[in-house]
C-alpha cells in the first residue's frame, strides 16, 4: 500500500495507540503530520519497516506538536529512504533512537531543525546502526539529546552522517560518542555555530571494540564547538581515522587525547588550522601507536598538560605564524618509543616546562627539526 496518509492538526487532537505504530508496514511513501500543538502517542514507532518499505515520512511541525513513542523509534528498520522531520518547535520523544536499524535499511533521514524542536531519547540514538549511508541533521537551532551516540554501530555500517550546524543547534550525548565503533567511513560535521556535547569520544573503534577505519569529524567555523567531559580517541583501536578543526572551531577534552591508541591504531591523524582553531586537552595528548601525525598550521592552537609522543614512526608539525603547541608540563619526543619527530617550521612556537627527545632506554632514533 502506498501514498496514504494520516493529518492530526491542532490542540487537543490526539491520536492514542495502545501498541506501536507503523508508518509503511510493507507499503512505501505513507505519511503522518503532526502539527499545531496536535499529539500522537504508542508505544514502538518505526518509519519504513519492511525492506519494500521506502520514502515513507513523519512530519511533527510547530509549538506544543508532539509525538511520543514509550519504547524506541526505527527510521528504516528494515526499510530505505525513509524520514523524520522535526520543525519549528516540534517535539518527538522516544526511549532510543535509530536511523538505519537494520543492513539492508540505508539512505534514511532524520532532520531536526528551527529553535526549540526537540529529539530526545531516553537511552541510546544509533545513526546506522547496521545500515549505511543514513543521516541525521541538526540545523537552525534544533536540538537532539540521548545517552550513548553511535554514528556507525556495527561492521557493516558504513558512510553513515551526522551534520550539526547554525547557532544554537545542539547534539547531547549524557553518555559516550562513538564516529565508526565497529563500521567505517561514518562522519560527523559540526559548522557555524553548532554545537555537540559528549562523555568519552572515539574516532574509529572504542578501547574495547575491533577497530574501524577512515571515520572523521570536522569542526569548522567561529563557535562551532564539540566538548568531551572526559577522553578524546582518534584512532583507539582502528585506522586512517581524522579530526580537523578548522576556520575558528573548537575542541575541548576534559581528561586526556589520544591519536592511535591500540595495536592496530595507525596512519590517524589531527589537523588544528586557521586563527582561533584550537584542540584544548585538560590533561595528557599521546600517541600510543605507530604512524600517526598531528599537524598544526595556520594559527592554530593545541594545548594541553603533559603530551607524548610515543610508540614509533609517530610526526607532530608545527608551521605558520601564530601556530602554537603549548604543554603546562613536559613534551616527550619519544618517551618510550623510536623514529618519532617534531618539525618547527615557518614562525610556529612550542613552549613547555622540560624537554625530552627520548626518555628512556627504549628511545632511538627521534628527532626534533626547527627550521624556517
Amino acid at each position: 500500500s502506498s501514498n496514504n496518509s494520516v493529518l492530526v492538526s491542532g490542540t487537543s487532537s490526539l491520536w492514542a495507540n495502545g501498541s506501536q505504530l507503523l508508518v509503511g508496514n510493507s507499503g512505501s511513501s505513507n505519511s503522518l503530520v503532526i502539527s499545531n500543538g496536535g499529539t500522537v502517542a504508542n508505544s514502538r514507532g518505526t518509519i519504513g519497516f519492511d525492506t519494500i518499505s521506502s520514502n515513507n515520512s513523519v512530519l511533527v511541525t510547530g509549538t506544543n506538536s508532539l509525538w511520543t513513542n514509550s519504547q524506541g523509534l526505527d527510521i528504516g528498520r528494515f526499510g530505505s529512504g525513509n524520514s523524520l522531520v522535526i520543525s519549528d518547535g516540534g517535539t518527538v520523544t522516544s526511549a532510543t533512537g535509530s536511523l538505519g536499524s537494520l543492513d539492508t535499511a540505508t539512505g534514511n533521514s532524520a532532520l531536526i531543525t528551527g529553535a526549540n524542536s526537540l529529539w530526545t531519547n531516553g537511552g541510546a540514538l544509533q545513526v546506522g546502526s547496521q545500515g549505511s549511508g543514513n543521516s541525521l541533521v541538526i540545523a537552525g537551532g534544533g536540538t537532539v539529546a540521548n545517552t550513548d551516540g553511535n554514528i556507525g554501530f556495527a561492521s557493516s555500517a558504513s558512510s553513515n552522517s551526522v551534520l550539526v550546524t547554525g547557532a544554537n543547534s545542539l547534539w547531547t550525548n549524557s553518555g559516550d560518542l562513538f564516529v565508526g565503533y565497529e563500521g567505517s567511513s561514518n562522519s560527523l560535521v559540526i559548522s557555524n555555530g553548532g554545537t555537540v556535547q559528549s562523555g568519552t569520544l572515539f574516532i574509529g573503534g572504542s578501547f574495547s571494540s575491533t577497530g574501524s577505519s577512515n571515520n572523521s569529524v570536522l569542526v569548522t567555523g567561529s563557535n562551532s564547538v564539540w566538548t568531551n567531559s572526559g577522553n578524546l580517541a582518534i584512532g583507539a583501536d582502528g585506522s586512517g581515522n581524522s579530526l580537523v578543526i578548522s576556520d575558528g572551531g573548537t575542541v575541548v577534552a576534559g581528561n586526556r587525547g589520544y591519536i592511535g591508541n591500540g595495536t592496530n591504531s595507525s596512519n590517524n591523524s589531527v589537523l588544528v588550522t586557521g586563527t582561533d582553531s584550537r584542540w584544548t586537552t585538560t590533561y595528557e595528548l599521546g600517541f600510543f601507536s605507530s604512524g600517526n601525525s598531528l599537524v598544526i598550521s595556520n594559527g592554530g592552537t593545541v594545548a594541553a598538560g603533559d603530551s607524548l609522543i610515543n610508540s614509533s614512526s609517530n610526526t607532530v608539525l608545527v608551521t605558520g605564524a601564530g601556530s602554537t603547541w603549548t604543554n603546562s608540563g613536559s613534551t616527550y619526543v619519544g618517551n618510550s618509543g623510536s623514529s618519532n619527530s617534531l618539525v618547527i617550521s615557518n614562525g610556529g612556537t612550542v613552549a613547555n616546562n622540560r624537554g625530552y627527545i627520548g626518555y628512556d632506554s627504549n628511545s632511538a632514533g627521534n628527532t626534533v627539526l626547527v627550521t624556517d
